[in-house]
């Protein structure tokens, strides 16, 4: 992938699957949003960057070329070489190769573990849009403000922030139930050690993460897939496993049956197969009861 840095944007030239729309939009992510130049504006740990799609080209703006490398190369998934994992995916299964022909575009970013736990523990038994504003109204009372040209953006809260908070003081964000289990969290998150849990295997992170309140596997999948420290997880919730069961039928009916299947069948590349088929199943209303339902868009 060729890239060059020019005063403060930098430039990916000719890029093979990368699309801005597809990967965020699929789910896994809830603070990126689309400016009326048709640009996707986000912040992520403190930092703010306008991206810009120009046909192949990906343009980052207001980032340097030191803030690309140390940050963004990752947050994109920059060093993973898609062509191979899609035509791995794609190899005998034609299902996969519908999916991925669909959004050959979608990467699976790596976010910044505290902040992708808390947005998970909020995604329970909601809905994307709703999620979204409750994800941003938590930042917007207790986040740091960042002013980039005529929008204010806010950081995602530190954890001992969020940690001293009574529910009461969360009421403000209208996350019902979920409040305890948010500051609950932020408070046992102290006693993890995010660089350890990067070196451990998938069972041992997940593990880690069942012990945090608030925290059930559907939950701790998400939050090791997209933050990263578990590549393989194959996150299920109600609507993966209608997807899956429309598609492949064999992989059985349970959650727990699903998930052996993903791994037999892609390995280390479950979680962004399981990228690809949600998304597919989603935007072409595959399996879903009532194709005209907002619940389509459950996280759960």
């Amino acid at each position: 992938m060729e890239w060059h840095a020019e005063k403060e944007r930098v430039i990916l030239r000719n890029v093979a699957q990368f699309d801005l729309q597809q990967t965020f939009e699929c789910g896994q992510c809830f603070r990126w949003r689309r400016l009326e130049n048709g640009n996707w504006l986000g912040i992520v740990r403190g930092r703010v960057v306008e991206a810009e799609q120009a046909g192949r080209d990906i343009i980052f703006h207001s980032t340097e070329r030191s803030d690309f490398v140390r940050m963004w190369h990752e947050y994109f998934d920059l060093g993973r070489d898609y062509g191979a994992v899609q035509r791995e995916l794609s190899r005998n299964d034609p299902v996969m190769k519908e999916a991925i022909a669909f959004a050959p575009g979608l990467r699976l970013l790596k976010q910044e573990f505290f902040e992708t736990l808390i947005s998970f523990i909020i995604s329970q038994n909601n809905n994307i849009p709703r999620i979204k504003r409750i994800v941003e109204c938590l930042a917007q009372n207790y986040g740091r403000p960042v002013v980039y040209r005529e929008h204010v953006l806010y950081a995602f809260p530190e954890a001992d922030v969020l940690a001293a908070l009574s529910e009461e003081s969360l009421r403000c964000i209208r996350a019902g139930y979920r409040a305890r289990y948010i500051i609950r969290a932020s408070r046992q998150v102290h006693a993890l050690d995010v660089d350890a849990l990067g070196k451990m295997d998938s069972g041992s992170v997940r593990q880690a993460l069942l012990a945090l309140h608030g925290v059930g596997e559907k939950v701790a999948d998400c939050v090791g897939l997209y933050s990263g420290l578990m590549p393989d997880a194959f996150p299920v919730d109600r609507w993966v496993r209608r997807v899956m069961e429309t598609l492949y039928p064999e992989s059985g009916t349970t959650n727990e049956a699903i998930v052996a299947f993903a791994r037999r069948k892609f390995g280390p590349l479950a979680g962004i197969a399981q990228q690809y088929l949600f998304y597919f199943a989603r935007e072409n209303r595959i399996g879903m009861d009532n194709p005209g339902s907002e619940a389509a868009s459950s996280t759960d």
